[in-house]
């Protein structure tokens, strides 16, 4: 694995600095509007900004972005039809939001205790969707491309009460989203209740859950120490997270130079966003603390990695249940092969 990380790490570095500049494409003005439903202060949100305003500058202006920022233009479950219907021209979404229309495509955004390094995650996903032909065909039917992808750093609980043990997670309602955190949870003697991430505030507030499960940078941006002052260093793994898509019918009108140039933006994009994970997550803990968070140090990290059984296994399984089990041992050997 880590000779395959360091030759990702050396070519995103080529790409983003030694690799010349593409011509300016030929590319006629327009004006994109990008669906996302989530804050614009989020860092994968400013990363999103970052390259917009880099392409605009790449392109001479031509291309303009306006962004629709915390479901303005569609919610969550709404941006895949938005995006493949054109109704927007980017759409930022999470794969594990759809296990209907994205079963494959969401495994390593919604698969916790699997990744602890949200770039590996980034880059497993990237070389799926590069090489594998059942990714590319599940979004191609779909009809939808992705241009740029995003990682989530560890995942942990902010709480109205402190977790320091699994025995404490017993009874407490928890804010999960996709398939698979809801099984963990359930596995560990929590409620899981999935929850949009701009619903958690007032989900807390109004007691309807008694944790939330985000990111430490996510959990600051959305002023979660309001309501769930114990903050938990217990680690459920990092993801890969949102990609924002076009659709298809869009990427195949674009000019072969205009999509290489996309493509060289994107990796610049992501290379940045990658370095910014751990001094985001540093700042988001001082903030926290001068709201007079608590962090609370989880004991018992092993034995909640030791108590779920091996995900990746049981994702197969669980896709073969589905008839797509020639496409899930695919998936799952490609993974394994990049994790090693």
């Amino acid at each position: 694995m880590k000779n395959a990380i360091k030759a990702a790490r050396a070519t995103a570095l080529i790409v983003a600095v030694g690799a010349p500049a593409l011509a300016e494409p030929d590319i006629k003005s327009q004006t994109w509007r990008w669906g996302h439903f989530s804050s614009e202060l989020w860092g994968s949100s400013k990363a999103d900004v970052r390259f917009a305003e880099t392409l605009n500058e790449k392109t001479g202006g031509a291309i303009d972005v306006q962004f629709f920022w915390s479901g303005s233009m569609g919610s969550t479950s709404e941006l895949l039809e938005l995006t493949r219907a054109k109704a927007v021209t980017v759409g930022s979404i999470g794969p594990a939001y759809y296990p209907g229309q994205l079963p494959l495509s969401g495994l390593l955004n919604g698969l916790p205790l699997t990744w602890y390094d949200a770039g590996e995650a980034m880059r497993i996903q990237a070389e799926l969707i590069r090489t594998n032909p059942y990714i590319q065909n599940e979004l191609e039917e779909n009809g939808i491309h992705p241009i740029l992808s995003h990682g989530l750093p560890p995942y942990r609980l902010q709480c109205k009460s402190p977790v320091r043990k699994l025995e404490d997670l017993d009874g407490l309602r928890v804010r999960t989203f996709g398939e698979w955190l809801p099984v963990v949870f359930e596995t560990l003697g929590a409620i899981p209740v999935n929850t949009a991430m701009t619903d958690i505030y007032e989900s807390i507030h109004r007691g309807s859950l008694d944790c939330a499960l985000l990111s430490v940078e996510a959990a600051s941006i959305f002023n979660v120490a309001e309501v769930a002052p114990y903050w938990s260093t217990i680690n459920f793994g990092a993801f890969a997270g949102y990609s924002a898509f076009v659709a298809q019918d869009i990427w195949d009108s674009w000019p072969e130079d205009f999509q290489s140039l996309v493509q060289q933006t994107a990796t610049e994009t992501e290379t940045f966003e990658i370095s910014q994970f751990a001094p985001l997550e540093d700042a988001a803990y001082e903030t926290a603390k001068s709201m007079n968070v608590r962090v609370v140090e989880f004991e018992e990290q092993q034995a909640l990695q030791d108590s779920v059984p091996d995900l990746l296994s049981e994702w197969q399984k669980q896709m073969c249940q589905r008839d797509l089990c020639d496409a899930a041992k695919s998936i799952v050997a490609d993974v394994r092969r990049l994790m090693e």
